[in-house]
């Protein structure tokens, strides 16, 4: 898979050795069910953000990163996953496998939420200020894109069934779980978030460099970049479910 993903450009070469690692640790702890979640959240992210790319390319002007995954971007959206898999290693409870779902759950319903939420039709608005900001904006939300990141967390629920059995409550439970890291995602790219305006065009952008110079720091936590956003809005939804299930 990491192969596949290096040779499809959706993966950095550094993306797809911690790939290998990650698909390691966690088909270890959960076995190649653990395996078959992952290979889940990675297709169908990879095709989410393949999706109408060149639409998308003003964004790449505001993230902080686009095209291939690095292995940053690979451990804010895996990591979790493989300690949810050290956990079920060392101290076996179910409790950890449903807190590796809600991890999966939450990385894919912020990446649809993400990839798709910026081809709305309408800007979306700051969940802080209810401004209208520009697509990409982080903190920024639309009807489109929370139905999106609802989606994708359904995707991974009804995945599980082929091998888990769960009653309609419960499904709606994982996939509230899942949505709710999508939530911290967009609340701390809101709030804390470290966020730079070019000095060039004057765009506000999550890059330290636009049109090839340092951009002026807005607000903020400066060592709080978006990868560090995603660890943290995954690792909430995965203690909520661990807590709530254990």
């Amino acid at each position: 898979m990491a192969f596949a993903g290096y040779r499809l450009r959706s993966l950095t070469r550094s993306g797809a050795v911690l790939t290998v690692v990650t698909g390691t640790v966690i088909g270890y702890g959960f076995g190649w069910f653990g395996l078959y979640l992952l290979g889940v959240f990675f297709s169908t992210s990879s095709l989410a953000s393949k999706y109408r790319a060149r639409d998308k390319a003003p964004v790449d002007e505001i993230v902080e990163k686009s095209g291939p995954r690095d292995f940053v971007q690979v451990l804010a959206n895996g990591g979790v996953g493989m300690v949810t898999a050290l956990g079920m290693i060392l101290a076996p409870n179910d409790a950890w496998l449903f807190a590796y779902v809600a991890s999966i759950a939450a990385a894919t319903s912020d990446t649809w939420g993400s990839e798709f939420g910026v081809l709305a039709k309408q800007k979306p608005r700051s969940i802080r200020t209810f401004r209208e900001v520009e697509p990409g904006t982080s903190g920024g939300v639309s009807v489109f894109g929370t139905v999106m990141s609802i989606v994708g967390a359904t995707v991974i629920i009804l995945a599980l069934l082929p091998f888990i059995e769960i009653d309609v409550t419960f499904a709606l439970v994982l996939i509230a779980l899942g949505l709710s890291g999508s939530v911290v995602d967009t609340l701390l790219g809101a709030t804390v978030q470290r966020k730079y305006r070019c000095r060039v065009c004057g765009k506000l952008t999550e890059k330290k460099m636009h049109h090839r110079e340092p951009a002026a720091y807005v607000s903020g936590w400066r060592f709080l970049g978006n990868d560090a956003v995603n660890f943290l809005s995954i690792a909430a939804a995965a203690t909520i479910s661990f807590l709530l299930l254990r």
